[in-house]
């Protein structure tokens, strides 16, 4: 009877460990951001993001979120064809050595914002794939935490199986010492053979969970480092949209330092001669 509640308790959790052990999904990558600028050459750097970063790969069946990663993808093409037009806008006025941030400013502004607007849609896709496997790790902790309970009832079991069996080996060494009859030796050898037989099956049972464990833990070391991966990306994202904000605004500045050395004639203004007359 042990025997069959514990099978029942083995198959039980083998099909929700097994349930957990879905192929894995793999979020798409993205690429590295680009080096940040120097400010000392702030009008000869070229433009970040749109002139530096490889395409990425498009959305796969294996992706869990595709219209995630297809939307980012596009507000990222979106942004880095916004992001050459511009800049090339702004070079050739900032080469004109004249006050150009009428003109300049609001290039500058459209362009931040594509850039905002994409990194918002790529740490949107990386946060929900975060998020959902972060509950897989959650999960494959509580079945190996049950796991883990049910191995520790298997030892215990095979402990008693084993004591009850020494003990009636030595009821049965003791009864071979005294007048006994066939009746008492085939039911002391039945149930010597019943608990042998329960002994095997309580191990090729361990050997299963042990097995089963092993490949959860794996599993869930997997998914763990998946999920660095995914807070690495996310603070990629955060570094290249700072890197990009940073060197738009050095291209404020220097339109702006452009404007300063323009000012109005400090000579003394020449008043007009009194009228006619006067």
């Amino acid at each position: 009877m042990r025997i069959r509640v514990l099978a029942i308790l083995f198959t039980g959790i083998l099909s929700g460990a097994m349930l957990a052990q879905d192929l894995p999904q793999t979020p798409q990558p993205i690429p590295p951001p680009p080096p940040p600028p120097d400010a000392a050459t702030v009008e000869s750097v070229p433009a970040p993001a749109a002139a530096t970063v490889e395409s990425v790969p498009p959305a796969t069946e294996t992706d869990r979120f595709p219209a995630l990663r297809e939307a980012a993808d596009l507000l990222r093409s979106q942004y880095e064809e916004l992001d050459a037009k511009n800049m090339a806008e702004i070079e050739k006025l900032t080469r004109t050595r004249r006050c150009q941030m009428p003109r300049i400013g609001p290039l500058l502004n459209r362009t931040i914002t594509a850039m905002e607007e994409w990194a918002t849609a790529e740490k949107k896709y990386w946060t929900v794939w975060g998020e959902v496997e972060q509950k897989r790790v959650d999960s494959q902790m509580k079945t190996l935490a049950s796991m883990q309970a049910e191995l520790e009832r298997v030892a215990s079991l095979e402990e008693s199986e084993k004591a009850d069996q020494q003990e009636l080996q030595r009821q049965k060494a003791g009864l071979e010492q005294t007048k006994r009859t066939e009746e008492i030796n085939a039911q002391i050898d039945g149930l010597i053979k019943d608990i042998q037989d329960s002994e095997a099956r309580l191990a090729d049972t361990q050997h299963q969970f042990e097995s089963l464990t092993t490949q959860i833990t794996n599993m869930r070391a997997n998914v763990s480092a998946r999920l660095v991966g995914i807070r690495q990306n996310l603070a990629k994202v955060d570094t290249s949209a700072t890197e990009a904000r940073a060197f738009y605004e050095q291209k404020r500045a220097a339109a702006d330092e452009i404007c300063n050395t323009k000012k109005p004639d400090e000579r003394s203004t020449p008043l007009p001669k009194k009228p006619a007359g006067g």
